[in-house]
């Protein structure tokens, strides 16, 4: 019970702080338009927060690892409740020590966010609940969390004021910190998870885009959620605020698409939380960014009906609910336990990367096309980037690598397309006659596959870590050798520990069992009763 309230309190302190982040999203920039009348600077407190949260998710996680991420996680949401509150104290004074408080707060919570999500996976272990189902909740949070968090900011200024709302923000920071030290106990290993890795901190941060660079499914989704951020945050700023300006000249109709995406994702999210161990992960992936992605742009092109903009939003919303959370599956299953925090780091900044981005190309495609050919050719290239996972089938499939069972068979359509994009130089998908033979890990053992194209020459069988070790020892790649001999350690001290702990419990049965029998030997033989046994 101790163990599952630790991860619903995990969650909830999640849940909590997205609300909050959600209610200075929209306060602070409120605070800086009524104190300075100056949209300008709006935009400038904006850049001043995304900036240091990009840069700190990359050069600040590798801290994360020395000083443990459940300090770290409780430090910096201590400190962010401290900026927060400062920027309500202090923030409509003077504009230079809001953008410098606005940067503090972005650098706090870029390193925060990244350790969080490290402490999931041991207190889901612990829990006993499968990770798919809880990254599919999280991700349906995460989306509640915003649309409440907008009301409830709309509401708190409303009756507050921006300063009061900020406030309420910085309590809440404070209640993550105290949600996690209460609830929140890991082991010293899960705590330090690169403890056992003796490494400079350059050489740490040199070690996670080593990892990034040579996984080639991990480095296609990424480039691919690059893309698709880009756009989607072009269709949030530019196309949808055009088109309702255009076709209907009315504000509310952006809360409406907004609200039905938003619905539609929650939905969707909570339905792809309970079928997420029974879905093929490739599959629903591809579907998903089928129906969510491009046709949201195409019919923007092609109707001026807000009807039709609502329903479309809705299923998108529902079709994208699953993109999400499977890559945060994908992260978690792949990427070993002492690396997470830099990797998630570098990752999270990259997919992001595209967003700021995103206004600047709407804008650009508006101006030099108009909207409905902005509208049309951001549709062909999020559908082009969308396209990756089926020109690629044989990489990405491996998506569907979990618990030692492979991934079935692709459609032989699938390969000649496949085939097709190879010989026209659009993707590299391997070998024209691939024959794979994959070394993984995970769920804690490591599994070796086969397979010639799209048929599977051996079943998945299980492999010992000595004989995954000798395997890859005699590939000759030093960094491939070190994250397996990481994997590897991170094992046998887990093993080490549970098997101390085992022989700690042994040690105090045998002291009770001695005294018991001590106490019984004892026992006068004249008092009414049994004697112990």
């Amino acid at each position: 019970m101790q163990r599952r309230a630790a991860l619903i309190g995990l969650l909830g302190a999640e849940l909590v702080s997205t609300v909050g982040s959600r209610m200075s999203f929209l306060a602070i920039p409120w605070l800086v338009l009524v104190t300075t009348d100056d949209p300008t600077k709006v935009g400038v407190v904006a850049f001043a927060e995304a900036l240091p949260y990009i840069l700190a998710g990359i050069f600040g996680t590798p801290l994360a690892d020395r000083f443990g991420v459940r300090e770290v996680s409780i430090g910096t949401d201590l400190g962010s409740a401290l900026v927060v509150g400062a920027i309500a104290a202090f923030g409509s004074g003077d504009f230079t020590v809001l953008v410098v408080l606005i940067a503090t707060l972005g650098a706090l919570r870029g390193v925060g966010d990244k350790s969080k999500r490290v402490l999931l996976p041991p207190v889901v272990e612990a829990s006993g609940t499968p990770m798919a189902r809880v990254t599919a909740v999280f991700s349906a949070l995460n989306r509640m969390a915003m649309v409440i968090g907008a009301a409830v900011a709309g509401v708190l200024i409303a009756w507050l004021g921006p300063v009061g709302a900020i406030w309420a923000d910085a309590a809440t920071f404070a209640a993550c910190a105290g949600v996690v030290v209460v609830l929140v106990r890991i082991t010293r290993e899960q705590n330090h998870p690169a403890r056992g890795v003796q490494e400079s901190y350059w050489q740490g941060l040199r070690t996670g885009f080593g990892f990034v660079r040579r996984e080639r499914l991990l480095r296609s989704l990424v480039g691919m959620m690059f893309v698709t951020n880009l756009f989607n945050q072009a269709s949030a700023v530019v196309f949808i605020p055009m088109w309702v300006r255009e076709h209907l000249g009315s504000p509310v109709a952006l809360g409406w698409i907004g609200g039905a995406f938003a619905l539609g994702a929650i939905a969707g999210g909570a339905a792809f939380a309970a079928l997420v161990t029974r879905l093929p992960r490739y599959a629903t992936l591809v579907i998903g960014y089928f129906i969510g992605g491009a046709p949201r742009f195409l019919v923007l092109a092609l109707s001026d009906d807000l009807r039709v903009a609502l329903a479309v939003s809705f299923v998108s919303g529902v079709a994208m609910s699953s993109v999400n959370p499977t890559y945060g599956l994908l992260m978690f299953e792949r990427v070993p336990r002492a690396m997470q925090t830099r990797v998630f780091g570098l990752t999270g900044a990259i997919t992001f990367g595209g967003i700021p981005l995103g206004g600047m190309v709407g804008a650009w495609l508006v101006e030099t096309l108009g909207l409905s050919g902005g509208l049309w050719l951001a549709g062909a290239a999020y559908f082009a980037a969308t396209l990756t996972p089926v020109f690629g089938w044989r990489l990405w499939q491996q998506i569907n690598d979990i618990k030692g069972k492979a991934a079935p068979a692709a459609p032989l359509w699938q390969e000649y397309v496949s085939e097709l994009g190879r010989r026209m130089g659009l993707v590299d998908t391997g070998p024209a006659v691939p024959v794979s033979v994959t070394l993984a890990y995970a769920e804690g053992g490591w599994t070796v596959t086969a397979r010639h194209g799209r048929r599977r020459l051996a079943r998945p069988y299980a492999v010992s870590s000595a004989a995954a070790l000798q395997q890859v020892a005699a590939l000759e790649l030093p960094d491939v050798y070190d994250t397996v001999e990481q994997v590897h350690l991170a094992r046998r001290r887990a093993a080490e520990q549970q098997a101390a702990a085992v022989r700690a419990n042994l040690r105090a049965l045998e002291s009770t069992l001695t005294e018991l029998r001590a106490a019984s030997a004892q026992w006068p033989s004249g008092q009414p009763g049994e004697r112990p046994r």
